[in-house]
């Protein structure tokens, strides 16, 4: 099975041939990369596709996608077209345009169909490869960077993907924003725990983050602060350094996203503040 696809960008930049040359390559392997996770979406893992550049237009660039499968799953690919794709696509960036950018309120499946109700209480109906492709976490990333960050770019006012010279999706600027992750989060655990952190850097701007290590060997994580003794403390100057520990109370909430497993840290309550031990003077 083969299809064709070009994608296509307009805007004063492109019109006056000043689309940086790395910017266009980055958008050629993010659109190449976002319809391999597409084919896989729609026709499964078992489908290979593999993306060829076949010419190049003004403001433009076609990809050849060529799908092979193997083994039991080659007859039920069989049953599907590249129009299959298509219409996955377009229901893609109809679904993104109606979250916005937020994760939906509400989402009911019935058979192959499913229902997306976004914050503002419409529905759309989509099929669940459609969703499955919006919800991954490749796909949204490659999408984000050659939709959102495209569009970002300055001169450049709109996307568009065609099919056999037919339009599939249109993106314009003020749409950009709306393609970033929107898979809903669910909780998986959230836990109260007393420890001991090791303080990496303080941060004495209001909202950010402390970074810390729990002193087992693996990397460094963020977290806020939400004691607002111990902040009233910290705003009358108490001195902290690279190394103090801090005891506190913390709470770790982890949550799913697609595949996607993230935590996210809080100190409710700092117990006890010691000073990093001082290395003694040999003099």
């Amino acid at each position: 099975m083969e299809t064709r696809l070009s994608l296509r960008y307009t805007g004063p930049a492109v019109d006056e041939g000043l689309m940086d040359v790395y910017q266009a390559s980055a958008n050629m392997i993010a659109f190449s990369e976002f319809m391999v996770t597409a084919v896989k979406a729609t026709f499964g893992d078992a489908a290979d596709a593999k993306a060829n550049v076949a010419g190049f237009g003004k403001g433009s660039f076609i990809t050849d996608l060529v799908f092979s499968v193997g083994g039991p799953a080659a007859t039920i690919f069989a049953s599907f077209t590249s129009d299959h794709l298509v219409t996955v696509l377009q229901e893609a960036f109809g679904l993104w345009k109606h979250l916005k950018g937020s994760p939906p309120t509400e989402v009911n499946q019935s058979g192959q169909s499913v229902s997306v109700t976004n914050n503002t209480g419409q529905i759309i109906q989509v099929q669940t490869d459609t969703l499955n492709l919006v919800f991954s976490e490749k796909g949204a990333d490659s999408v984000g960077r050659f939709i959102k960050d495209a569009l970002n770019q300055t001169g450049i006012t709109g996307v568009e993907i065609a099919s056999k010279g037919e339009p599939v999706a249109h993106v314009a600027q003020h749409e950009a924003d709306y393609f970033v992750p929107v898979a809903k989060e669910s909780p998986v655990s959230e836990n109260v725990v007393t420890m001991a952190l090791i303080l990496v850097a303080p941060v004495f701007q209001d909202g950010n983050k402390w970074r810390f290590s729990d002193g087992t060997g693996t990397s460094s994580f963020s977290a806020a602060i939400e004691d607002q003794t111990f902040i009233a403390r910290v705003n009358n100057g108490e001195r902290f350094g690279k190394g103090d520990v801090l005891t506190v109370e913390m709470r770790i909430v982890q949550t799913r996203t697609s595949n996607k497993i993230s935590v996210e840290r809080v100190v409710l309550r700092v117990l006890e503040h010691r000073e990093a031990a001082q290395q003694p003077s040999l003099v």
